[in-house]
């Protein structure tokens, strides 16, 4: 059968019309549906980010809830690379590199784990339950959900911190001592650096109790604890043990550098004459291989019973 040549031209034409209609019908439902999609992505409470682990590509609403001042993902990546400029490095928490991987990667590779972040914003602190799902496996984009979960976690946070503390003295009490001590002797072990102790000892306390009343004692040992504390790095850990018996742990510190600053916290108390004046004696030892929590404390202990029984107002070296 013989077909002629403009018959061949109006059914090519034809086709190519049909062809580019349904095109036009499909990138409207497309769009349709990126838009539909996108509508219930911006109802959500949730922070959510659209990412390929390399960039984010798009946020919904609620980001501009919590990061405010932009007006859409563009101005906001002309000043952040990443909203890990956000991020509190602190244990507990993702950090911006974790295990040598970059957050959101980290977070795609163990999506099954759950990962808590903690941000400052504004001067605010948020917490966050951080997931991921794979949503274009092709292009390899992601959505990473960012849950707030700062109301759970700041009263989580506060009865922890109520549990380690000492009630009266608010520095860290014998619990918080144990867990610290245990992992700086893993540390030490592991990576063989120095930490030391110092056991103190507030000389003659029961006779300020005696003599002056339980009350006074109470103020005394608030205002000497917040003397010392004053006067430690912010890695070190004070801790009130018992009654008017304090430690100290000293991490990445020698036994000499430990007598230095005993002998400085020594004077510091002597002269401070605040409420009553008070003395105190010291014990000072350093982790040794084979030590343990108990074995460390029992020698810091002996070196402050010298201390006392040489005169108190001392510091002994165990």
């Amino acid at each position: 059968m013989y077909i002629s040549f403009e018959v061949i031209i109006i059914v090519v034409l034809a086709l190519l019309l049909f062809i580019a209609y349904l095109s036009k019908s499909f990138i409207k439902h497309f769009s349709r549906e990126q838009a539909y999609y996108k509508a219930i992505i911006d109802t959500s409470t949730n922070i959510v980010l659209l990412s390929d682990t390399k960039k984010i590509i798009s946020v919904n609403k609620t980001f501009f809830n919590y990061f405010q001042g932009f007006r859409d993902i563009a101005e906001f990546s002309k000043k952040h690379d990443c909203i890990c400029d956000y991020f509190v490095e602190e244990d507990g928490y993702l950090s911006t590199i974790n295990d040598g991987v970059v957050w959101r990667e980290y977070l795609v590779t163990f999506k099954m784990s759950k990962h808590k972040i903690k941000m400052k914003i504004d001067d605010e602190y948020y917490y966050f339950l951080a997931s991921s799902s794979l949503i274009d496996e092709k292009n390899n984009v992601y959505a990473l959900i960012l849950s707030d979960i700062t109301e759970q976690e700041t009263i989580y946070n506060e009865l922890l911190s109520r549990s380690v503390k000492d009630e009266l003295t608010h520095i860290g009490n014998r619990k918080l001592y144990s867990e610290v001590l245990s992992k700086q002797i893993i540390l030490a072990q592991r990576y063989i650096h120095p930490f030391s102790l110092l056991l103190l000892n507030i000389d003659f306390f029961k006779q300020i109790n005696d003599s002056l009343g339980h009350d006074i004692g109470d103020k005394v040992l608030k205002e000497y604890t917040r003397l010392i504390s004053y006067s430690l790095r912010e890695v070190d850990i004070f801790c009130r043990i018992e009654g008017e018996e304090f430690i100290v742990i000293l991490p990445y510190t020698t036994k000499d550098k430990a007598y230095l600053l005993a002998q400085k916290l020594r004077l510091l108390v002597e002269e401070h004459k605040q409420i009553t004046p008070i003395t105190m004696s010291f014990g000072v030892v350093e982790y040794v291989k084979g030590d343990d929590k108990k074995s460390l404390f029992k020698r810091a202990d002996k070196a402050l019973h010298r201390a006392k029984e040489s005169g108190r107002n001392k510091v002994i070296i165990g």
